[in-house]
């Protein structure tokens, strides 16, 4: 089966190359709508229809791997990424007498765009097997195809925390549905140091542990949060403030609250207003669209499943889903379902058997629209 996986992904990966080089037919003219162009992803010298996967967040990610927190409200990107980028860069070449204070050096682009295909590969692998435990192998299979056909999949391809963040919460939730409760914190842990949605693993671990019947994994949960509590610390010690992460989310706009909570009905109102008062054919309309649409229609899809699906992979996907929204916006919001969808993929594909090939078409040429558009620098999530 991983002979399958991996022709699959290599499909895939290969594809996203085809749709990037052709982006510039449709749009001819760089978005540029983030900082560092030049001086992270240009400089590498690779064609756009490669660096441009180093767009928006991925430039925060490489300038952290090189300078570390330097930079002012670069503390909302959380640093387990970047680490492995630094960690991994150290087998290429550097540029000679770079100027670093201006510049990122391509190693760290050559680390971040392996390493985060590399995570997506493996994640595609264990995210089979652990579909396999409570499905047969077609659909198992069935997940991973819809994960790669998912219009915004192109994120585990980027250099983004999305490949890293899915390897390690399908790791730990394998580990725990083996009963090996211990690698299923530890592996919690580091997902809560990659983003802050990791801490929401914390409540599936303890629901499955609840479920099992040696309660004695209980004490595993002490280990779970320890890598938020460690970034925290940092913060704590480097700038006195311990939730940075937090209180830096408005400086990148859309809206974003850092500190106070604003609940859906509020967010889905403000959302009405923004489809009232702007023009349908402009770019805002159409990200405010697919924004309230990727949000939603999978909470829909959660409600009606409530019942079908196993309780911790529902609050997950649940809590996952709403948590973000918590900031006052459905900005990202197109990128972040992609955990809740995960674990809604199998019920879908055996409740709509004979929707899926549709479904596949629908989602790859939407997926062709916004992999052009994030290539070439246009906000998409």
């Amino acid at each position: 089966m991983f002979k399958k996986i991996l022709t699959s992904f290599l499909i895939w990966r290969v594809a996203l190359f085809f749709v990037a080089f052709l982006s510039i037919c449709f749009l001819p003219v760089f978005g540029a709508r983030f900082p560092y162009v030049d001086k992270v992803l240009e400089i590498t010298h690779l064609p756009y229809w490669v660096w441009g996967f180093g767009n928006f967040d991925g430039v925060h990610y490489l300038r952290i791997a090189q300078d570390g927190y330097l930079a002012q409200y670069s503390q909302a990107f959380f640093p387990l990424f970047p680490i492995l980028i630094r960690f991994f860069s150290i087998i290429f070449p550097r540029v000679v007498n770079l100027d670093t204070v201006f510049f990122t050096d391509p190693a760290f682009f050559y680390s971040g765009i392996i390493l985060s295909n590399l995570f997506f590969l493996a994640a595609l692998y264990i995210l089979f097997k652990l579909i396999n435990i409570d499905f047969k192998k077609e659909i198992a299979f069935y997940t991973v195809i819809f994960l790669l056909v998912f219009p915004t999949s192109f994120f585990f391809g980027s250099i983004y925390t999305e490949s890293l963040f899915l390897l390690l919460t399908v790791s730990s939730i394998y580990f725990i549905r083996k009963g090996n409760f211990f690698w299923g914190a530890i592996l919690i842990s580091l997902a809560t140091i990659t983003r802050i949605t990791g801490v929401l693993l914390i409540p599936l671990y303890l629901i499955e542990v609840f479920q099992s019947r040696n309660k004695i994994n209980y004490i595993w949960t002490l280990i779970a949060p320890l890598g938020l509590f460690a970034y925290m610390y940092f913060l704590k010690s480097a700038f006195n403030d311990p939730l940075y992460f937090l209180t830096a989310q408005p400086i990148f706009g859309a809206g974003r609250s850092g500190t106070d909570l604003i609940l859906l009905p509020q967010v889905i109102y403000r959302y009405i207003k923004i489809f009232l008062t702007t023009s349908i054919v402009t770019l805002p309309f159409f990200n405010a669209f697919i924004e309230f649409v990727f949000t939603l229609i999978p909470l829909t899809i959660l409600i009606v499943f409530f019942k079908k699906m196993r309780f911790s992979y529902w609050f997950f996907s649940l809590s996952s889903l709403l948590l973000p929204t918590l900031t006052g916006t459905f900005s990202s919001m197109p990128r972040y379902v992609l955990m809740s969808m995960v674990f809604i993929f199998p019920y879908l594909i055996i409740r709509f058997r004979k929707y899926v090939t549709p479904f596949i078409l629908a989602s790859m040429v939407f997926g062709i629209l916004l992999t052009m558009l994030f290539v070439r620098g246009y906000w998409v999530a």
